[in-house]
């Protein structure tokens, strides 16, 4: 069926239908007789082949059936007919949904030229980079679709996330606020909130939203670690191991936990404990340089003076390799989204 319709072979017997093909394919499609309407189509754009809104339509009714045969039909419509918007968004939308990224970047690009100002096509990209984690690329989009569609708390959201990628949690709360503003419900901004305020020096607020969060999902090892981490820096060590405690429950693996653990038992001077609680850790998450660091201050107030030398000179190792790794220049944003820097 998929060569079929993309080549629009064994439909040339309905040649003789003549002027009314078109007619007829509208009809069939209407009353829901998609693969006769398609018939139909094929049959009237080879007699007319710059009949372009009967293009778009056939590459409607294709759509679902077969996405590359529609986008044969798709790339056939020019840039200066007044389908082609519409035949690019689609593009667009198949491409997405298929996951190729480099089609659906172009396509939105090419989008944003003819529809301008778009709060979806600004979205669209936004969230294409930064799926693809290309953070600094997504940045102004986001933005953009914010400022386009301010009443939309998911985009705020997402533009707080963009933030945390770029290592600028700083500006974090100011989105999160706005989308719990619009959807004071929406669980990820509260969470995100306590994060980003623990992190910017807001730790009484962080523990409001923490708690917030875990009055509702007791089991987020994420919120219920940075609540530990908001307690720590208080000085409330007791309180601090309780919790991250209540969070190793959940998820034991889970370094991130066991690294606070470890610093609240090293606190209290129980390096063997320590020790042992990160130590089979390390197969899997020996290439992290804040598990080794806590690992070699464990191996050495437990007195391992010289398996604590190793780790840091994995550390050490680890530093050389980033710096080698390290590209100067950062990514350049060709084209900021209508001429808008954020």
């Amino acid at each position: 069926m998929i060569a079929l319709f993309a080549a629009g072979v064994g439909f040339m017997g309905f040649r003789s239908l003549g002027s009314n093909r078109l007619e007829q394919a509208r009809e069939d499609a209407a009353r829901g007789a998609r693969y006769s309407a398609i018939k139909q189509y094929f049959g009237h754009l080879d007699e007319s082949p710059d009949d372009h809104s009967a293009r778009l339509e056939l590459a409607g009714l294709l759509k679902p059936l077969d996405s590359e045969a529609a986008l044969v039909q798709l790339q056939k419509i020019p840039p200066s007919t007044p389908e082609y918007p519409e035949a690019i968004r689609h593009i667009a939308h198949i491409a997405i949904v298929g996951k190729q990224n480099d089609l659906a970047e172009d396509a939105l690009r090419k989008l944003d030229q003819v529809r301008p100002n778009d709060a979806g096509v600004a979205l669209s990209l936004g969230e294409l980079y930064y799926g693809t984690e290309r953070y600094i690329q997504s940045l102004p989009w986001v933005q953009q679709a914010a400022r386009l569609q301010p009443d939309r708390a998911l985009t705020w959201l997402l533009l707080a996330e963009v933030l945390d990628h770029l290592k600028r949690p700083g500006e974090m709360p100011q989105p999160l606020r706005k989308a719990i503003e619009l959807d004071p419900d929406l669980y990820p901004a509260h969470a995100n909130l306590a994060y980003a305020l623990q992190f910017s020096g807001n730790p009484e607020e962080a523990e409001t939203e923490a708690r917030w969060c875990l009055a509702r999902q007791p089991e987020d090892v994420r919120v219920r670690r940075w609540l530990a981490m908001i307690l720590r820096d208080r000085g409330e060590h007791d309180a601090a191991l309780t919790e991250i405690r209540l969070a190793i429950a959940g998820l034991p693996t889970d370094v991130d936990c066991r690294i606070v653990e470890a610093d609240l038992l090293l606190f209290r001077r129980e390096a063997e404990t320590a020790y042992n609680a990160l130590m089979p850790l390390y197969s899997i998450h020996s290439h992290r340089r804040d598990y080794l660091s806590s690992l070699a201050r464990a191996a050495a107030m437990s007195g391992r003076r010289e398996e604590s030398r190793r780790y840091q000179q994995e550390i050490v190792k680890i530093i050389d390799e980033q710096e080698t790794n390290v590209n100067p220049s950062l990514p350049f944003l060709e084209e900021p989204p209508n001429g808008v820097r954020p």
